[in-house]
């Protein structure tokens, strides 16, 4: 992970990050459409998703650039008030019910199975003209040796 650097900003809901960010733009007094480019993003993008009135909303494929090029990244803390009333009111899950997670072996005699079903279907397709050709040429080629 990256270096421990100075706290830009604390959020917990998306008008707060929307603060953060902007606070951030405004600190690096950056100019809208140079910003664009540097980030990969459309022109004029930045105001759509941080302007006074966004128009976008930040989502999985923004933030990704737009935090990289404001130089940032977010880190999620526990806040232990929150945390302790969440376990007062929630009664923790019972741990016999979990499932465990699911275990797939692919041995040779599946895939020799599977292969003979697929053949089995490739020859049902066939017309009778495309079977008869299919068997002389097998039968040509193991009578010449």
């Amino acid at each position: 992970m990256n270096a421990p650097g100075r706290i830009i900003g604390e959020f917990a809901d998306y008008s707060g990050m929307l603060k953060a960010l902007r606070s951030r733009v405004e600190e690096l007094q950056i100019q809208g459409e140079r910003f664009d480019s540097f980030a990969g993003l459309p022109d004029g993008y930045l105001s759509k998703l941080i302007g006074v009135r966004p128009v976008r909303r930040i989502g999985m494929t923004s933030l990704g650039p737009l935090l990289d090029a404001l130089g940032i990244y977010c880190v999620v803390v526990e806040d232990p008030i929150a945390t302790q009333r969440l376990k007062n009111r929630i009664i923790p899950r019972n741990n016999a019910y979990m499932r465990s997670t699911p275990r797939i072996v692919l041995t040779q005699r599946f895939f020799k199975k599977i292969g003979r079903r697929g053949a089995q279907m490739r020859w049902q397709r066939l017309t009778q003209a495309q079977r008869a050709r299919i068997m002389r040429a097998v039968a040509l080629k193991r009578w010449r040796g």
